[in-house]
């Protein structure tokens, strides 16, 4: 499955979007990818089964002045990353109000972040579907 073949393009797109996520909420690998539009060199299908994954390895190599820990797992967990341990992330969610439930969860409802329509639009993003795998006559729909 591997990379995108610019991955630099597609990481600045995911960059955005974390960099946009305000303080005291929270999005998952997957919901950024979803508002990613495929890379053109990448067939449907690939992309939606490498996305998620996709923006992991770009949260990976991000540096330290992304808010790289409002970036969460679908379960509403942390996922380690490399270098910083899941006490960091955990230290700065709490520090902006995001609440923990005893098993390490986070409520996605309450926390979640959702950007507007508006913004999706001018930054050339999707608005999300609720299809794991729409097809191209698919109409968006948010949240």
């Amino acid at each position: 499955m591997g990379n995108p073949k610019k991955p630099s393009a597609y990481y600045t797109r995911i960059y955005e979007i974390v960099r946009a996520i305000p303080q005291g909420k929270v999005m998952t690998y997957g919901g950024i990818a979803a508002l990613i539009p495929p890379p053109a060199e990448v067939d449907r299908a690939t992309y939606f089964r490498a996305r998620a994954r996709w923006v992991g390895y770009a949260m990976a190599a991000c540096s330290d002045d992304l808010p790289w820990h409002r970036v969460i797992n679908a379960q509403g967990r942390i996922s380690e990353r490399s270098g910083h341990g899941p006490h960091l992330q955990r230290l700065l969610l709490e520090q902006e109000g995001v609440v923990f439930d005893q098993q390490g969860h986070i409520d996605l409802k309450t926390y979640r972040w959702e950007p507007t329509i508006d913004w999706l639009l001018a930054h050339g993003l999707l608005p999300p579907s609720t299809d794991e795998f729409p097809s191209k006559s698919s109409q968006p729909r948010l949240f």
